[in-house]
């Protein structure tokens, strides 16, 4: 049991090393606009929706609205994200991408992803994809148990 602790604590400390160097690699190619991580989050899951509310991409990020909120309004005031009134429901707005980030987001992106896939060069194609397979393996864990505990909630 005392060697299964200390893995875990060596996979936990190896996945902060592996998380901060993403952050930093994403906060050099994002130094001309200055934006977080979280506010990089936001982006992406705009991006990938196109258009979305605050309440659903609050659901996203697993936080609350006013957080969601904040984090959108610091991106509105960069000129990366509009709002839009949305014309099915005129009391709610929709938040997308602006024009001017449109470009930026995929060549940020880019760049990012040729620095960090060198990561991954310490592993051939089969440890690659067994690394995948076990991360998984992992958020299905992850996912069920929040499924459960939704359910309990409820």
């Amino acid at each position: 049991m005392n060697d299964r602790r200390k893995l875990i604590e060596k996979i936990l400390e190896d996945i902060r090393a592996i998380k901060h160097e993403i952050s930093a690699e994403l906060h050099f190619f994002s130094a001309g606009i200055r934006i977080t991580h979280p506010q990089w989050l936001v982006l992406r899951l705009v991006k990938s929706n196109g258009t979305i509310n605050i309440k659903d991409l609050a659901n996203l990020l697993d936080t609350t609205s006013s957080a969601t909120t904040q984090i959108v309004n610091g991106l509105v005031n960069k000129g990366l994200l509009l709002r839009k009134r949305n014309p099915d429901d005129r009391r709610t707005l929709k938040i997308e991408l602006s024009e001017k980030f449109k470009n930026q987001f995929d060549s940020i992106k880019n760049k990012s992803f040729k620095t960090l896939s060198l990561l991954f060069d310490a592993l051939d194609d089969d440890e690659l994809l067994k690394y995948c397979e076990l991360n998984d393996k992992i958020i299905g864990n992850i996912l069920l148990k929040e499924q459960i505990r939704k359910k309990k909630n409820k």
